[in-house]
């Protein structure tokens, strides 16, 4: 396919007379929401089903969807007509409540800023074990390792981290017409919870409903606002709120590629030092203790190695 083909593609052509189907009524947290019949079922195989098949909700006409909130509902609707969605807004705070904080020195390569983090308390072995420094072999009789394997490996700074991270190319973002600029946080009373969990709760609508465009510009918007945010210390709690929604919603890709997890995982690698200060976080990977540890694990190991 042509990329202007795949760009048509995006957004639904008038000609083909999905305007002129039947409206079908969605409810959402209470309330009716109409969407050209021909329009929903043409994005999503599930909500074809819905519509066209011989579900109960193809019968009566409508489809309460239980597990969806209203907004994530209004941005697949706004998505579906103009091949784009608005994120939340950001909310002002009076004031930022301290966080607790871990005593962790702020320069230093990972391993000593992890190492330092005694406070952590029953930290899981798995991570313990990662941390273990591996003594040098001895050199006995000239034997041993050369001056040039001698040379000690400068751990990766976040800074070496997010370069790629930065420099990752859209697919489906590219390519949307008239799409809306992602704005960049100013100040640390900006709360940008719900800005994030926008995007991820489209994403995890968009995969259950199979709706494969749509979970892919959901990510790519994720990263752009990932991309130009600056961690103030204040403002972690964004971040774990979105770590906490992300782990619990969903799962393991069996297919490779991005997903939210990867994404996040290498946001966290380059906001480590930052993050590991926060006592939030750190009860947060104790909480998890699987894929979450896991993820940090491997973030850690690209750092040192």
């Amino acid at each position: 396919m042509s990329d202007i083909s795949q760009r048509l593609s995006i957004v639904p052509d008038i000609s083909q007379g999905i305007y002129a189907s039947t409206p079908f009524k969605f409810i959402v947290g209470g309330d009716p929401y109409y969407i050209h019949a021909d329009l929903a079922s043409s994005h999503s195989k599930p909500f074809d089903r819905m519509i066209n098949g011989r579900m109960a909700e193809a019968q009566n006409g409508f489809a309460v969807l239980e597990d969806v909130d209203k907004g994530t509902f209004e941005r697949f609707m706004e998505w579906a007509y103009k091949g784009y969605y608005t994120a939340a807004n950001y909310d002002l705070e009076a004031s930022v409540p301290p966080r607790p904080v871990l005593s962790i020195k702020e320069e230093g390569n990972a391993t000593e800023g992890i190492a330092e983090a005694t406070e952590w308390g029953d930290m899981p072995p798995a991570l313990e074990e990662i941390l273990v420094p591996v003594p040098e072999p001895p050199e006995y009789l000239g034997w041993g390792t050369s001056k040039k394997d001698k040379k000690i490996k400068k751990a990766k700074t976040g800074q070496e981290l997010k370069e790629p991270f930065l420099c990752r190319e859209y697919t489906v973002r590219r390519d949307v017409i008239s799409i809306p600029p992602t704005r960049a946080n100013r100040r640390e009373n900006e709360d940008y919870t719900e800005v994030f969990l926008s995007h991820a709760r489209l994403y995890v609508f968009a995969e259950k409903y199979d709706i494969q465009p749509l979970k892919t510009l959901a990510l790519e918007e994720l990263h752009s606002t990932l991309a130009i945010y600056t961690l103030y210390r204040g403002r972690t709690r964004d971040i774990i709120a979105l770590l906490r929604y992300i782990y619990a919603n969903t799962g393991v890709s069996t297919r490779g590629g991005d997903t939210l997890r990867t994404l996040l995982r290498d946001y966290v690698g380059c906001e480590m030092s930052i993050l590991m200060k926060d006592g939030e976080f750190k009860d947060l990977m104790i909480e998890d203790g699987g894929p979450l540890l896991e993820d940090f694990m491997e973030m850690v190991a690209k750092r040192i190695d």
